[in-house]
């Protein structure tokens, strides 16, 4: 009696996802829409509440402490809203075809998101330099990145097989 050879294909592509994990996805979408519009709607109603406040105190400054801490609580959850509505399902779906168009010929090293400024950094490294030039050409047409530059490039001398590093930089496509 003898065991049935195992096949382990963790690159294959042909597979199409499952309901489940679609599901999840969708559920979680429809969460976040819901929380968004429960923070607004809570917004608005804090900053009403603190103009009758203010209104009803007739004192300007009556209500300042108050504002100054809720302001900094509200600058931190535009901060979180920031965050969540980052790209970054759509930005590492794009790498992933990205990186399969060129035939495992390019490695992802470093990704780098720079929030403040919209941008991200992308390092990378390829066997050739018209491998770097193709994939930085195939991010161009990405839905998540909008104009990806390649900003520098390197042959790393001390590796034997001289592959050539390089650094992409792009702005975010946020939808609003």
């Amino acid at each position: 009696m003898s065991i049935p050879a195992m096949r382990l294909d963790f690159a294959s592509t042909g597979r199409r996802p499952r309901k489940g994990p679609i599901a999840l996805v969708a559920i979680g979408i429809v969460s976040l829409a819901l929380t968004l519009a429960t923070y607004q709607q809570f917004r608005g109603r804090a900053d009403g509440l603190e103009l009758r406040l203010a209104a009803f105190t007739g004192m300007p400054g009556a209500s300042s402490a108050p504002a100054g801490d809720s302001s900094k609580a509200f600058a931190d959850a535009d901060a979180v809203v920031a965050e969540l509505a980052t790209p970054w399902g759509q930005l590492l779906a794009d790498l992933e075809q990205a990186a399969t168009d060129s035939r495992d010929s390019v490695a992802l090293l470093a990704i780098e998101p720079d929030r403040e400024n919209g941008q991200v950094k992308i390092v990378a490294e390829s066997r050739t330099l018209p491998a770097a030039v193709a994939f930085t050409r195939r991010l161009q047409e990405s839905g998540a990145l909008m104009y990806p530059m390649l900003d520098s490039h390197e042959i790393q001398t001390d590796d034997r097989f001289r592959p050539v590093r390089f650094q992409i930089t792009a702005t975010w496509r946020l939808k609003s």
